[in-house]
């Protein structure tokens, strides 16, 4: 018997019930029915969404925006395999501290590897299969296109090569920031 969809106290004690019942030991069958209440609480009472297959139009490419504060990984999404997802602190030093000015740096930058293949910022089609990741806004989603054309061609050159661009650069900010005077102090 399927469990009952619900956070009630009587809905959670007739699932572990149903679930003792059916030879579960009781610590898990409680941890089953409290990880089934949570569930409903969090579709608000709703049943979840059956988990679907990305199209290529649903993988994400070029920049993330987030209308959360802060950069963490909080936002799931799909990519296409062999992608590079270029660190915020990275896209921000490349606009000088300003994310928006430096969405259009990278945009500019990779604008001759798949001229007319990708809008700024959104969905596009890729040759890459569907990849499963959380970002963060701020990063920014290279197509395996511009990978490749960043390692002259050889996709495994072109990561390799980011990574190596990635470390000079947050190396040469760091060395930047170090050089600023101090907060002026009243």
């Amino acid at each position: 018997m399927p469990l009952k969809k619900g956070s009630s106290q009587k809905t959670v004690s007739s699932n572990i019930s149903e679930l003792v019942h059916s030879g579960r030991p009781q610590k898990q069958a409680i941890a089953i029915a409290l990880k089934t209440a949570r569930e409903a609480r969090a579709m608000g009472g709703m049943s979840p969404p059956k988990p679907q297959t990305p199209t290529a139009s649903k993988l994400h490419v070029g920049p993330i925006h987030s209308p959360v504060a802060g950069r963490t990984d909080h936002l799931p999404m799909h990519v296409p395999s062999g992608s590079y997802v270029i660190p915020a602190d990275i896209v921000s030093a490349l606009g000088e501290g300003n994310t928006m000015a430096g969405f259009r740096t990278v945009k500019t930058m990779f604008q001759g590897a798949s001229a007319g293949q990708r809008s700024l910022g959104g969905f596009a089609g890729s040759s890459g299969e569907p990849v499963a990741i959380v970002a963060a806004g701020g990063e920014y989603v290279l197509t395996p296109d511009e990978v490749a054309w960043a390692g002259g061609g050889n996709m495994d050159a072109g990561h390799k090569a980011l990574d190596q661009w990635v470390k000079q650069t947050r190396a040469e900010t760091i060395s930047t920031l170090k050089k600023l005077p101090g907060p002026r102090r009243d």
